[in-house]
């Protein structure tokens, strides 16, 4: 059973527009039958920030697509005054394909969003070695 555990993204996020995770990791993260992920949020403003988290993952590492259908955290109500924790999972790997590739699509939602954003990965596959 192969195991990592990465800090993906840690940066300040402005604005709704996606950020990505790491993209020197999109080989390691996409070697994982099932990722886990955590973190936190800190520092935020705006008026009703939220925090979705979606995995996307690549046969090419050109063209991505969510791996699941759901969001992994969905648009998770933040808190301007306190460290806001988040987990999720990506759901049963025996459910869909894995990709040789896969990265954190990120997105802060709300009017004028802002915040810390910091998440780490922990992948496990069922193959030997």
């Amino acid at each position: 059973m192969r195991i990592f555990h990465k800090l993906a993204f840690d940066a300040y996020v402005n604005g709704t527009a996606n950020v990505y995770s790491d993209p020197a990791l999109v080989s390691v993260f996409g070697s994982a039958d099932q990722l886990v992920i955590g973190g936190y949020t800190t520092q935020v403003s705006g008026a009703g920030p939220t925090l979705t988290v979606q995995v996307e993952h690549s046969i090419d590492n050109i063209r991505w697509q969510n791996r699941n259908a759901a969001a992994e955290v969905s648009a998770l109500a933040l808190s301007g005054a306190t460290e806001t924790p988040f987990s999720g999972q990506d759901g049963d790997p025996t459910t869909r394909p894995t990709l040789a590739f896969a990265r954190l699509r990120i997105t802060l939602g709300g009017a004028s969003p802002a915040g810390q954003v910091r998440i780490w990965i922990t992948g496990r596959d069922q193959a030997e070695g």
